[in-house]
């Protein structure tokens, strides 16, 4: 084990790593940890580059970044926790922070921010808002909704793909301020690089770095009933995508055994904005797949109902 760790008994590993106690027993327990044995107590490795502080610096954030190597292992499955359509900071306190409990319970592989993250009403060309918010205060409350993640899951490869809402800043900054263009972008307003975080632009797929992984990622463009089919049919290969705000899923079997699916991932925003009216269909949810060392992957589209949903014998949520 690396000079690099320190060895601290269980409550204290616990709020260092932001991993539940009974995470970490069921790691000891089941061999997926070194521990040290002293008298009747154990002791668990924890980075000397985490400190007991919410405040990480750029260099603790780098030595997360080194950390945050997943190879998938024989035997062993790749995670990826999905968010979509947080509009911070029109998001959802309770269900946000019961996404950020199931994070620190389960610890990830990867952390996907499917797009729309950021709500940018600063940014919008659509009018309607007399006093629309601050571009400066909706980048602070989304930078402090990131690093609320990253210290959830402070091993996790974190992905950004860019959704249509994050496209305002840049559509607003070429219509008014084409003399700005490069210079501001989401990327290094969020410090995106002290995140250790990867961007991808809208409408890009992303897939995750498992062999023949069998399911892809997309914002998401069409909000039509069948949403599902159409996303399955025009991109001809499983995907889970976000943009609707109202989960479907749908598949397709063939005769050689393999299964496609489409599969529309829940919200983190609030429910009830004023414009949309009563008869609102949104819901929240999010993703949480597990791919096999062959890519093939066991999807699960989690609903939140009243702010709660049950995993693993445990209820989330208020």
């Amino acid at each position: 084990m690396s000079d690099d760790v320190e060895w601290l008994p269980l409550k204290e590993a616990s709020a260092r790593l932001g991993v539940s106690r009974d995470k970490l027993r069921s790691d000891r327990q089941r061999g997926k940890v070194e521990v040290q044995k002293v008298g009747k107590d154990y002791l668990y490795p924890v980075p000397k580059s985490l400190q007991a502080t919410s405040a990480v610096t750029p260099d603790e954030w780098q030595a997360l970044r080194e950390m945050a190597q997943h190879e998938p292992s024989q035997g062993a499955t790749y995670t990826v926790l999905s968010l979509f359509d947080v509009h911070v900071p029109e998001a959802d306190a309770f269900a946000f922070k019961a996404v950020l409990d199931f994070a620190r319970d389960v610890q990830p592989s990867h952390v996907l921010i499917g797009g729309d993250f950021l709500e940018l009403e600063s940014c919008s060309q659509h009018g309607g808002c007399a006093n629309p918010r601050a571009l400066v205060d909706e980048l602070k409350a989304g930078r402090k909704a990131l690093d609320r993640l990253r210290e959830a899951c402070p091993t996790a490869a974190f992905t950004y793909l860019e959704g249509n809402h994050e496209t305002r800043l840049s559509r607003v900054v070429a219509s008014a301020l084409p003399t700005f263009d490069g210079a501001l972008d989401l990327p290094s307003l969020l410090r995106l690089g002290e995140l250790a975080c990867e961007w991808l632009p809208y409408r890009k797929l992303w897939t995750p770095p498992v062999p023949n992984a069998k399911l892809s990622y997309t914002h998401g463009e069409w909000a039509n009933l069948h949403h599902a089919k159409k996303h399955l049919d025009a991109y001809g290969t499983s995907i889970r995508y976000g943009h609707t705000h109202r989960p479907q899923s749908y598949s397709r079997s063939f005769g050689d055994g393999r299964v496609h699916m489409g599969i529309g991932t829940g919200c983190l925003r609030t429910l009830d904005p004023s414009w949309i009216g009563p008869n609102n269909s949104w819901t929240h949810g999010f993703g949480f797949d597990e791919f096999a060392p062959d890519g093939s992957v066991t999807a699960h589209n989690i609903i939140i109902t009243k702010r709660r949903f049950c995993w693993n014998n445990r209820v989330y949520g208020s």
